[in-house]
């Protein structure tokens, strides 16, 4: 029973708190968030928030252009090809290739 009382006062103190900020004049897109209670039982100012205002946890990190450029430039160097670029292998490193791979199935 003692809580329905509570939530009854808490209820119509924070009404009666929103009742003197609903007269201000709001511009287009501003809003009033309501008072809080503190753990001590008083309330906070009720916090008007202005049009266009991002919290600060939403806003983009800022990202240099230097940055933007490497994310956007490919691995390679322009104008390579790895297809074109490749050179038949050499005797001795065919020769090498052939030792390291029975050197793997050795060890």
């Amino acid at each position: 029973m003692g809580s329905t009382e509570e939530e009854e006062e808490a209820a119509s103190s924070s009404s009666c708190t929103m009742d003197k900020y609903e007269g201000l004049t709001l511009k287009e897109g501003e809003r009033i968030v309501a008072p809080t209670r503190r753990p001590d039982g008083t309330l906070r100012k009720p916090i008007r928030i202005r049009a266009g205002y991002v919290p600060q946890e939403e806003v983009a990190i800022y990202q240099s252009k230097g940055a933007l450029l490497r994310r956007g430039m490919p691995e390679v160097p322009p104008g390579y090809d790895p297809l074109v670029e490749s050179k038949p292998k050499t005797k001795s490193a065919k020769r090498n290739e052939r030792r390291k791979e029975k050197k793997q199935q050795m060890g």
